[in-house]
């Protein structure tokens, strides 16, 4: 009998902790008042004026969620396997795929590690909304913070691995997004076919033909 799909909430983002900020302004103004004798008589105002600022913390990032058929988990190695028909709901990105591995952060950390296999499918979109749709054989998923810098990356690699937005499909044999930079890579075969002519117009589109207006025949 098929294993229950077992529900995982995993990959939690850390949470970023902002302190309250308080402004004071303080300011002392002295004042001259010529009086009968016209003697100046020296008046110094109290003036302190406290602005007070409350900066809110960003909301929690929301928690990754892994659903497969089953699960195992090595507790010496800190890895966990999923096996059949393995779903990830990620608020950056959706995965699916047959096999997966990941290796399990320690107490307030992340993932740094993922390896998914058999069917990867992959949708995500960039930081203006556009859509993407990625597939592959085999998926890599690294983090890594180093000297100050962040490294973040998914590698598509296997049979053909391609991706497509609204503006054509790209393949070769490796395609690789650095998530820090949003960027995608081809270093070799590349190849795309695009959803647009050279005109701009749509593929597949019928144009109405071109109409110019020719000079009556002489008689």
């Amino acid at each position: 009998m098929k294993n229950r799909p077992l529900k995982i909430f995993c990959l939690a983002g850390l949470l970023t902790l902002a302190n309250h900020a308080m402004l004071c302004a303080q300011t002392n103004t002295n004042v001259v008042v010529v009086g009968a004798t016209n003697a100046p008589v020296k008046v110094s105002l109290p003036a302190a004026t406290n602005i007070s600022r409350v900066v809110q913390p960003p909301k929690p990032r929301p928690p990754t969620r892994i659903e497969a058929d089953r699960a195992d988990f090595d507790l010496a190695t800190r890895e966990a396997t999923y096996f059949g028909n393995v779903r990830v709901d990620d608020p950056e990105m959706k995965l699916h795929c047959e096999w997966l591995a990941a290796d399990l952060p320690q107490a307030g950390g992340r993932v740094n590690h993922i390896v998914a296999e058999t069917n990867v499918v992959i949708d995500f979109a960039d930081e203006k909304g556009q859509p993407y749709h990625a597939t592959g054989d085999k998926v890599v998923y690294f983090y890594q913070v180093q000297g100050g810098v962040t490294n973040e990356t998914i590698t598509l690699t296997g049979n053909h691995p391609q991706i497509e937005d609204a503006l054509g499909t790209q393949t070769g044999d490796e395609i690789i997004w650095d998530r820090v930079n949003n960027r995608l890579s081809i270093p070799r075969n590349a190849k795309m076919v695009s959803h647009q002519n050279l005109n701009g117009a749509i593929s597949g589109t019928n144009s109405p033909p071109a109409t110019t207006n020719q000079p009556a025949a002489p008689k």
